[in-house]
C-alpha cells in the first residue's frame, strides 16, 4: 500500500507488507498469550486503515475541498456532521506531520497517539521525532502527560502562551433538557482553574460523605450546588489546599519546574499570581513540625500527610484516579497496631480502598520505591505476575527514597509548595 499526504506534493510514503491483518479467528480457543497477540494485530490493523483514511481524505480535500470531503463523509463513512468536521479536520493535520504519518501507517503508533500530535502540532512547535519515539512505547496517559510536558518545553515563554490558549478555551453551557426538566452543566476550564475547581469539589464531597449515605454522583451534585450557592460570608472548605510541587534551581537559586496536583506544568507567571492571592508555605518533607510520622495519636491521616502523600502517589496506587479523590490507606492496618506515619500510608481512591479490605488486595512497593496495588494470587494464580498501569512510571525517581529503617525520618525530601 503506499499514499501521498497533500502538503507533501510528490512524497509517497510506503508502508511494509510485513504488517500482517488480522483474521478472523475463533477466539474461544486461544489461550490468553495468544488473544493478546491477537489484540496487538487488532490495533496494527487499525493504525494502517486510519493512515489510510488519512491520506484519502486528504487528498479528496486538497483537490476538491474541504465542503466536499465533508459530504463524502457523511455518504460514505455514514457518519454525523460532527463526526465529518472533526474526521476532515484530522485527516488535514495528520498530512501535515509525515513521520507521525509514517508511524500511523507501519502500525508502530496507536491512533489516538497521532491525533494528539497531529492537534499539538496545529496548536504550536514540536519536535515530531521526539513525540513519535513515546508513541511507540508510551500508554495514551502516560503519553498525554509528555505531550503537555514537550508543548511547554518547545514555547519560548515558559509555557505562558500555551496556557493562555487553554484559558481562551474555557467554556460552561448550563441548559434545562426539555426531556424531563433536568438541568445540564458542561464546562471546560485551563489546567488551574479545573485542579483549584476538582479539590474543592473533593473537600465538599467528603464533608457530605460523613452525613449523607447517597451516591457518589448524587453527593457530587450536592457539593457543586453547596459551593455555589453557600452564604458569601461562608468560608472554603476544609483540606481544598492546593498543591503545587517545584524543584530548586541552585544555579539561579530561584524556584522552577512548577507542577499542579495532576502533574501538568504551570508557567510561572501563573504560580506568582497564585501566590499573591494564596498562603505559600515552602516546606521539605522531613521535619518533624509537619507532623509526617504521628505513630498512633491520629488514626486519619494530616493534613501534612495528606500533601506529602499527593506529591508522592501522585493519584490512586490502584486506578490512577485524581489525588483529591483519594483516601489514605494504613498499608498495616490500624487495628492491628499500625501507625499513622508517613511511610505507612499510600493513597488510594473509594473503590480500590473497598478493593484492600473486602477482596484482599495488597499494597507492594516496587523497586524504585513508588508503590501499586495488586490483586489476590487467587484466582489469579495461572496468569503472569501481575503489572499494574502505573508500571509506565517505573524510571520515574521516588520523592521520598528511603534512606534509613522505616520508623525512621529519611533525608533529602522533594521540596513543595502549597497554596
Amino acid at each position: 500500500m503506499e499514499f501521498m499526504s497533500c502538503d507533501q506534493g510528490t512524497r509517497t510514503v510506503e508502508v511494509s507488507s510485513q504488517v500482517a491483518w488480522p483474521e478472523a479467528v475463533d477466539v474461544g480457543v486461544l489461550s490468553l498469550s495468544g488473544l493478546r497477540a491477537q489484540l496487538g494485530l487488532i490495533k496494527k490493523a487499525e493504525a494502517r486503515l486510519a493512515a489510510m483514511k488519512t491520506a484519502a481524505l486528504a487528498e479528496y480535500a486538497s483537490r476538491g475541498g474541504e465542503g466536499l470531503a465533508r459530504r463524502v463523509v457523511l455518504d460514505e463513512l455514514q457518519a454525523s456532521k460532527q463526526q465529518a468536521r472533526r474526521e476532515v479536520e484530522t485527516a488535514s493535520q495528520l498530512s501535515r506531520v509525515p513521520e507521525t504519518l509514517d508511524a500511523l501507517g507501519a502500525g508502530e503508533i496507536p491512533v489516538s497517539h497521532a491525533k494528539q500530535i497531529a492537534k499539538a502540532a496545529s496548536r504550536g512547535p514540536v519536535d515530531e521525532a521526539v513525540l513519535v519515539e513515546a508513541a511507540r512505547r508510551e500508554d495514551f496517559g502516560t503519553f498525554s502527560r509528555t505531550l503537555r510536558d514537550h508543548q511547554h518545553q518547545q514555547s519560548d515563554d515558559g509555557g505562558k502562551s500555551l496556557f493562555e490558549k487553554q484559558r481562551e478555551r474555557r467554556s460552561v453551557s448550563f441548559f434545562k433538557s426539555p426531556d424531563d426538566g433536568m438541568f445540564i452543566l458542561n464546562g471546560r476550564f485551563d489546567p488551574l482553574a479545573g485542579n483549584k475547581i476538582e479539590a474543592a469539589l473533593a473537600a465538599e464531597e467528603r464533608r457530605l460523605r460523613n452525613d449523607d449515605k447517597t451516591g457518589f454522583d448524587q453527593r457530587l451534585a450536592d457539593a457543586l450546588e453547596s459551593l455555589i450557592c453557600a452564604d458569601a460570608g461562608d468560608s472554603k472548605p476544609q483540606g481544598t489546599t492546593l498543591v503545587l510541587t517545584a524543584q530548586w534551581d541552585m544555579v539561579n537559586s530561584q524556584i522552577a519546574d512548577v507542577r499542579l496536583p495532576d502533574g501538568d506544568l504551570l508557567p510561572m507567571s501563573e504560580a506568582l499570581r497564585l501566590a499573591c492571592n494564596a498562603d505559600i508555605l515552602p516546606c521539605v518533607f522531613n521535619t518533624k513540625n509537619q507532623e509526617l510520622w504521628v505513630g498512633r495519636k491520629h488514626r486519619l491521616a494530616t493534613e501534612a500527610q495528606r500533601a506529602a502523600l499527593i506529591v508522592r502517589d501522585r493519584h490512586c496506587i490502584g486506578c490512577g484516579r485524581a489525588a483529591v479523590w483519594c483516601e489514605a490507606h494504613h498499608i498495616e492496618e490500624w487495628f492491628k497496631g499500625g501507625r499513622t506515619d508517613i511511610d505507612n500510608l499510600v493513597l488510594v481512591c473509594t473503590t480500590c480502598h473497598h478493593n484492600i479490605h473486602d477482596d484482599g488486595w495488597q499494597v507492594h512497593r516496587r523497586d524504585n520505591g513508588a508503590y501499586e496495588l495488586r490483586p489476590p494470587p487467587k484466582p489469579y494464580a495461572h496468569l503472569r505476575p501481575w503489572q499494574s498501569k502505573s508500571d509506565t512510571h517505573s524510571q520515574e525517581a521516588d520523592p521520598f527514597p528511603e534512606t534509613g529503617t522505616s520508623t525512621g525520618h529519611p533525608a533529602n525530601r522533594q521540596p513543595v509548595l502549597l497554596s
